[in-house]
């Protein structure tokens, strides 16, 4: 006869390891929790998961060290973004920017650029951060732009770009 799984609740002294996010360093406390006494496989009920998600996306933003790759995974999924998109958006190639989530050093110059992504963009509606996502800004623009502004029957400010 099989044993039967009992429900636990995990404690600062024994805390529940939650890996769901991806992040190997979180530990859930006060939270109901099983583990199947043939397999040891563990489930753990996780309530209100998108709020839990978003606190540890502000501790994460907020650590005093340099991002892990796996923080600035974490960080660029829960943007919703895809890696070629987010690497375009920090300078670097696709092969680069996965180089830097699977464990190559990330200088403390692109550990402050992705960190002023993410919070400029976790303040965007999610259309608005995949627009801004799939612009592209090349160095070789025209610099020398003018912005024409007119003013339209409604009282609008109709705002135009044209090349100097």
């Amino acid at each position: 006869m099989a044993r039967k799984a009992t429900v636990k609740v995990s404690t600062k002294q024994k805390p529940c390891r939650y890996l769901g996010a991806g992040l190997p360093n979180v530990y859930l406390v006060g939270v109901e929790y099983m583990i199947d006494p043939e397999t040891g496989d563990q489930s753990v009920g996780i309530p209100r998961l998108p709020a839990l998600l978003h606190a540890l996306a502000q501790a994460v933003f907020a650590k005093k060290g340099l991002l892990t790759g796996d923080e600035l995974r974490f960080l660029r999924k829960r943007l919703r973004m895809p890696s070629k998109d987010f690497a375009v958006l920090v300078g670097v190639t696709p092969e680069q920017y996965s180089r830097l989530e699977n464990g190559a050093t990330i200088t403390p110059t692109m550990d402050r650029l992705v960190r002023l992504l993410y919070i400029a963009l976790a303040k965007l509606p999610a259309k608005a951060a995949v627009e801004v996502a799939r612009a592209s800004w090349m160095a070789e623009r025209d610099h020398a732009q003018r912005i024409i502004a007119s003013w339209d029957e409604n009282h609008n400010w109709i705002v135009k770009t044209k090349a100097a």
